[in-house]
């Protein structure tokens, strides 16, 4: 029965292309993938946040989410939306800018690292030790936050959309788990921060440096891909600070 009901949506998806002058079986096939990852990544999300709500006290997970918010707004200096022009140029044949895009991320990235720093100096001078260790832990990591996640980038430029949808996945169970075993283990903001931090950067790493050995990308660099990554960066600025602004006004 679903043999013959795969059958009738494939032949309607292949009698769709005549019109839409579309691969609908490419199409349906990359939808399918990005729509479950986006179910399980919000599910995730969506335990963890009850999860840490009932673990720990409101006070740790209203500091908590306060430096996340900051930490979110400074991830602009990272250039976040470089993952998308490396996409566009995998897509092309330039796999190489996939290595190609990580220095101007960790240069811009440090820019972010010294803000962070600041705030970490502010916060001590003002006696409250907390925020100070919890903004020197963001600095440690803001620059490296983001900057490996090319590994999707890759698998998505070469329309591996289950891979990569299946790498995510595995990612962010594990730095779910990290964070959550903390939250029960201890109360302490600091540890929970160092290990939302450290487990997603460490295995994004690792994960990047594993798909560079599997699916080995070719060495061709697009000249065009830094720019075009600042560009869409600069266009999602406002868009990123209205979206974690109400979290900071609400803490303070």
């Amino acid at each position: 029965m679903i043999k013959k009901i795969s059958h009738k949506i494939k032949a309607l998806l292949l009698w769709s292309q005549q019109h839409t002058r579309t691969d609908m079986l490419y199409l349906a096939k990359g939808g399918f993938w990005l729509s479950l990852g986006q179910v399980f990544s919000s599910a995730l999300t969506l335990a963890l946040v009850i999860l840490l709500a009932n673990l720990v006290p409101k006070e740790t997970y209203g500091t908590y989410k306060y430096v996340l918010s900051i930490a979110s707004i400074l991830t602009i200096t990272t250039l976040p939306q470089m993952g998308a022009a490396v996409v566009q140029a995998v897509a092309r044949g330039y796999e190489g800018s996939m290595r190609q895009a990580i220095a101007p991320m960790l240069k811009w990235g440090s820019l972010g690292s010294l803000a962070c720093a600041t705030l970490a100096a502010y916060y001590y001078l003002n006696g409250n030790q907390i925020l100070a260790w919890a903004f020197l832990i963001v600095t440690v990591f803001l620059p490296f936050f983001n900057t490996f996640n090319f590994y999707d980038a890759l698998l998505m430029g070469r329309k591996l959309f289950g891979a990569a949808t299946r790498y995510s996945a595995v990612l962010q169970a594990i730095s779910t788990a990290v964070l959550i075993l903390t939250a029960v283990f201890t109360k302490n903001v600091l540890w929970i921060l160092a290990a939302y931090f450290g487990a997603r950067t460490i295995s994004t790493v690792v994960t990047y440096l594993w798909v560079l050995k599997k699916f080995r990308p070719n060495r061709q660099l697009d000249p065009q891909v830094e720019s075009y990554g600042k560009h869409l960066t600069l266009m999602g600025v406002i868009s990123t600070v209205a979206s974690y602004l109400d979290q900071v006004l609400v803490y303070h």
